[in-house]
């Protein structure tokens, strides 16, 4: 079983990928770029940002294949830190500012890539 926990997460990881760059370029990305009630500095800051993120699923992804692909675990560990990252900071940041985790998911869309991760670390540790 555990040899399809770093599959599943690059799979997983994957899919939000393709999610945050094709949907979330339209609906956040595009909407973001178009905007002259922002403050140049402030829009373009948050389009970089836009682009970090896609830059590190993509990247957590590629963590994870290389993880099982190489059977290295730093790989694992790294996708794993990025993933709880990403879950920490979107469920806590969002319970922070009160805002709705029905509205803005996206923290808890990474929880299972982040146990995943974990329980690879562990079958594997």
């Amino acid at each position: 079983m555990t040899s399809y926990l770093y599959p599943l997460a690059a799979i997983i990881s994957a899919i939000w990928f393709a999610v945050h760059l094709f949907i979330g370029g339209r609906e956040i990305a595009r909407p973001l770029r178009q905007s002259v009630e922002l403050d140049p500095l402030v829009r373009d800051v948050q389009y970089l940002c836009w682009h970090f993120t896609t830059v590190s699923i993509a990247a957590m992804s590629l963590f994870f294949f290389l993880a099982y692909f190489l059977g290295q675990q730093p790989y694992a560990v790294a996708g794993t830190i990025l993933a709880a990252g990403f879950t920490l900071t979107g469920i806590g940041l969002i319970t922070v500012l009160r805002q709705s985790h029905r509205k803005a998911p996206q923290g808890w869309l990474f929880a299972p890539i982040t146990l995943l991760g974990l329980w690879g670390l562990l079958a594997n540790g």
